[in-house]
């Protein structure tokens, strides 16, 4: 009895792979905050921009814990554990 060849079967799943891969690919569709290169063009263009608008920061809000809070939630926390990384000085 001869032993399956492996090299062809290897062919067939890396072909199988690569077209399953490259349908997928295709398939997704894009994000749907994402514009076209072309309108992103025109909104950005000097015509249409608002002065002042541009360079701005949006700044997510933290935690809403104040620096108070926070060392004393680390003190309670870290009591025992290793004085290293967010415990570092809070341990005792």
């Amino acid at each position: 009895m001869k032993p399956l060849t492996t090299k062809p079967v290897w062919a067939v799943l890396l072909l199988a792979a690569a077209l399953i891969g490259g349908a997928h690919a295709k398939s997704q569709p894009a994000d749907a905050g994402e514009r076209p290169a072309s309108s992103k063009a025109k909104k950005n263009s000097p015509k249409t921009a608002k002065p002042g608008n541009s360079g701005q920061i949006k700044f997510l809000p933290g935690s809403g814990e104040t620096t108070k809070e926070r060392s004393t939630r680390l003190k309670r926390e870290c009591k025992g554990r290793v004085n290293a990384g967010a415990c570092e000085g809070y341990t005792s």
